[in-house]
């Protein structure tokens, strides 16, 4: 008799009825969840917290904003008229996806406090283990598990002597005192900027420490009239229209000036630099100008941090820091920041992707190993060896002007072509060729050329292995490549017809490194096939 540990045949396997997990109930998870629920999938969510959100629910230090216009930042057919800020806070956003959570019946579908530790392919199906003990098993197993979720916590000496409160700001104390007190912030991204600025004339004195100068581009916010939320909720076309021209101005400006060297990029730059005018210091504007160009980063967006930290309460530290003392901070050059409280503004492990959950596909192969020389996706969703396994903002998803609602929503809906598939009598499963997976980064080593990605930058858009991260191409790329599955692109297997396996996923990154010119010119090419349709 078959067991839950045994893995059936293909021969002798009947597919079961198909059915969805999902993990996380972020933005991510979310947008898959009301996708799946319009098409009539059934599924489930399991997200390990208390509550929707994501990132949104995680992160809440003081001055926590999004840089990305309220009207964009909504899921399709959710769109929200009330917004009350153009930008708005975090408790704003929180509230927006409680709502669409409820108002959907979306919540009805999520398992909170259920954390997975481990999915295995059995050859039929997924089994998945929670950290109580429990096991599920789903046909198809979605990971929305995000980017921005593991705080990354900086390697320094004596980090955990220090006297005073230490927080990562992904992991905010709300009973932590700030005011009055001595407060170090390590880390200049969005998450840093925020804080110095909110912090500037509330503690005693703000130190800032930051390794590498970034661009700061200006951000006006502004609070959203209360007629004009009104005239958006009688008039949704309205909201529509608005939407649709942020994001087709965001692709024109923001990707256009970051893929190609064009005016555009000429133009944010100069804005930039003209906005690091605003400090008027010549020695403090040189400590602050970055070595590399505009967009090279993540953009920081805020209008208030260059006249924060020309404060005479506020410093900031460019020399590099030695080590953490019970007191404080010093720094390479012998001088110790005494400080009651340290923030540590670092960020996270953006390319852990749905890791650490232990992910084992065909042949006992893990993800730890098929990643061991970087994360990658075939069209940012599938892995070669992991069977009816996608991801939603997976690596080379787009993050610098699509809205992430949008890009979850259309590799949703890619998603539910490959669950119709599925459901056809015999389909067992369906999985990626280490080919067609190898060919579509060979496209996205291509699209590199000319970017700002490849002039001397230092990002982590650009990955920590052998393939970027980022996303190259412009919106209308991104959705040609999601409109429909490629279906010569993958292996689909029946449990009347067993095919040939395919050689373990793991040999796919030694190809890499024995591919021929022949395929020096195909990485030009589309990929191209017989679609779902």
């Amino acid at each position: 008799m078959l067991t839950l540990r045994e893995s059936p045949t293909q021969a002798d396997a009947t597919p079961p009825q198909v059915s969805v997990g999902i993990v996380g109930a972020g933005v991510s998870g979310m947008a898959a969840g009301l996708c799946l629920e319009r098409h009539g999938v059934p599924f489930t969510i399991f997200e390990k917290a208390d509550e929707v959100g994501g990132t949104w629910w995680e992160n809440r230090y003081p001055g926590l904003t999004i840089d990305v216009p309220s009207p964009i930042y909504t899921f399709s057919g959710q769109r929200n008229p009330h917004w009350r800020r153009f930008l708005p806070d975090q408790a704003e956003i929180l509230a927006y996806h409680q709502a669409v959570s409820i108002q959907t019946g979306l919540r009805e579908r999520i398992r909170f406090r259920s954390e997975v530790t481990s999915a295995r392919w059995t050859g039929v199906d997924w089994e998945v283990d929670l950290a109580g003990g429990g096991l599920e098993r789903f046909r198809v197993l979605v990971c929305a598990t995000g980017f921005l979720h593991h705080p990354r916590i900086p390697d320094i000496e004596g980090l955990d002597s220090f006297g005073g409160d230490c927080v990562h700001s992904a992991r905010w104390h709300d009973d932590l005192e700030v005011g009055g007190r001595r407060v170090g912030v390590i880390g200049n991204g969005s998450s840093g900027v925020q804080l110095v600025t909110v912090l500037a004339g509330v503690a005693s004195r703000v130190v800032h420490f930051q390794r590498t100068p970034q661009w700061i581009f200006p951000g006006p916010n502004f609070t959203v009239p209360a007629w004009v939320r009104r005239l958006l909720e009688r008039r949704p076309g309205l909201m529509e229209g608005i939407a649709s021209c942020i994001e087709r101005l965001a692709d024109w400006l923001l990707q256009g000036a970051a893929t190609r060297p064009s005016a555009r990029r000429r133009v944010l730059e100069a804005i930039a630099r003209w906005h690091l005018r605003q400090v008027r210091d010549p020695e403090l504007r040189r400590t602050l100008t970055p070595p590399d160009s505009a967009l090279c980063k993540r953009p920081v967006v805020s209008s208030g941090f260059y006249g924060a930290v020309q404060r005479e309460d506020v410093e900031v530290v460019s020399s590099g820091i030695s080590r953490v003392e019970e007191a404080g901070v010093r720094t390479v050059d012998g001088t110790l920041h005494e400080l009651d409280a340290l923030i540590l503004a670092t960020g996270y492990r953006a390319h852990d992707y749905m890791r650490p959950i232990q992910i084992v596909g065909e042949d006992g192969v893990e993800l730890d190993d098929v990643w061991a020389r970087g994360p990658f996706g075939y069209r940012t969703l599938a892995i070669p060896g992991f069977p009816n396994l996608f991801m939603i903002m997976g690596p080379h998803s787009p993050l610098l002007s699509f809205p992430v609602h949008r890009s979850a929503e259309l590799q949703s809906e890619y998603v539910a072509q490959i669950v119709e598939l599925l459901s056809r009598d015999g389909v067992v499963s369906v999985c990626v060729r280490s080919e067609a997976a190898r060919l579509w980064l060979d496209e996205l080593r291509a699209g590199m050329d000319g970017t700002v990605w490849t002039s001397g930058c230092t990002s982590w858009y650009l990955g920590d292995g052998e393939v970027p991260v980022v996303w190259p191409y412009d919106r209308r790329r991104w959705r040609e490549i999601l409109r429909e599955p490629v279906l010569d692109d993958y292996e689909i297997r029946t449990a009347a017809d067993v095919r040939e396996r395919p050689a373990p996923a793991s040999a796919m990154w030694a190809s890499f490194a024995t591919a021929d010119t022949a395929s020096s010119i195909r990485r030009h090419t589309p990929l191209r096939g017989n679609s779902i349709r």
